[in-house]
């Protein structure tokens, strides 16, 4: 299915059966109502779609339809120390620290296990054995032990989770996720999350006149800030895998996001999945952490 139907299929899957009034999809969906109209002719003639007196639903041929873009898989990074946010992160590593109660890591792992993701990775190294921890409540997870964390980059990570880069999430673990939707279901192409920015200091991208990111960097005007959650087609996912390896035998001072988003960019064209900034709280330090939970004041 092409691209404007696989939004509206996903649309209606995600929000249920009814009468959607075509502004509403058409604002949802940012796409014309023209548009909107030709989808829904192709969708119900194909059977992927019923539509009886205006109230729409996923027929069973179109949750069938839509099953090649399920994700099933999610890797998420957590093998860094965190050291910027000691005292803290003194006997545990940074996702597995409690925000009133809850641990961070467990809210991007609440958010995957929401769409029936259970094929989940964790690349650990900091403190690894505390990651044991979440096994009672997620006993689904592997986890794969990185011991080069504190001596290489991320992409040291990225090169032991190789054999799990395949049409997955790969996410970085030390988001507390504030709205579980950012992770979807169906996913149509490869992405970062991101917000708008008029002017940030902080890592962001901006867009090129085909919706691909280019001008990674820190520091940005008319941008969009940086997320480290993102998904990866099967196609991007070999690019990266073969990219990462060949990067890695001369550099292993790299950042994994740099590869798709600038040392190799001309091999990807990765989109942004636009959020909100109330989506996402990303805890850079201790003061952050105490000004969120009094009771690290």
């Amino acid at each position: 299915m092409n691209r404007y139907e696989f939004e509206l299929m996903t649309f209606i899957e995600k929000n249920g059966e009814a009468a959607y009034p075509m502004r509403t999809l058409s604002d949802s969906l940012k796409i014309s109502g023209t548009a909107i109209s030709k989808c829904l002719e192709t969708l119900v003639t194909d059977g992927l779609l019923d539509n009886q007196d205006d109230v729409l639903k996923v027929t069973t041929k179109g949750l069938e339809a839509l099953e090649p873009y399920r994700v099933k898989k999610a890797v998420v990074m957590a093998a860094g120390s965190g050291s910027r946010m000691m005292p803290a992160t003194a006997d545990r590593p940074k996702p597995l620290v409690t925000v009133k109660g809850v641990r961070i890591l467990d809210t991007l792992l609440d958010a995957i296990v929401a769409v029936g993701i259970r094929n989940v990775t964790i690349v650990r190294g900091y403190k690894k054995e505390k990651f044991d921890e979440i096994v009672e409540k997620y006993p689904f997870i592997k986890f794969i032990d990185n011991d080069r964390y504190d001596k290489e980059n991320n992409i040291s990570s990225a090169i032991l989770a190789l054999d799990e880069i395949d049409d997955c999430y790969l996410c970085e673990s030390d988001l507390y996720i504030t709205n579980p939707e950012i992770i979807a279901k169906y996913q149509y192409v490869s992405n970062f999350l991101g917000s708008y920015s008029l002017e940030t200091d902080d890592w962001s991208f901006q867009l090129d006149d085909n919706g691909h990111i280019i001008n990674y960097q820190k520091g940005n005007t008319y941008c969009w800030n940086y997320y480290g959650i993102s998904y990866w087609t099967k196609e991007d996912s070999a690019q990266l895998r073969k990219d990462w390896s060949e990067l890695y035998e001369t550099n292993k001072d790299v950042f994994w996001e740099e590869v798709p988003l600038i040392l190799r960019k001309e091999n990807y064209g990765v989109e942004i999945r636009q959020c909100n900034k109330s989506d996402i709280m990303e805890i850079d330090n201790y003061y952050e952490l105490a000004q969120l939970d009094p009771s690290y004041k």
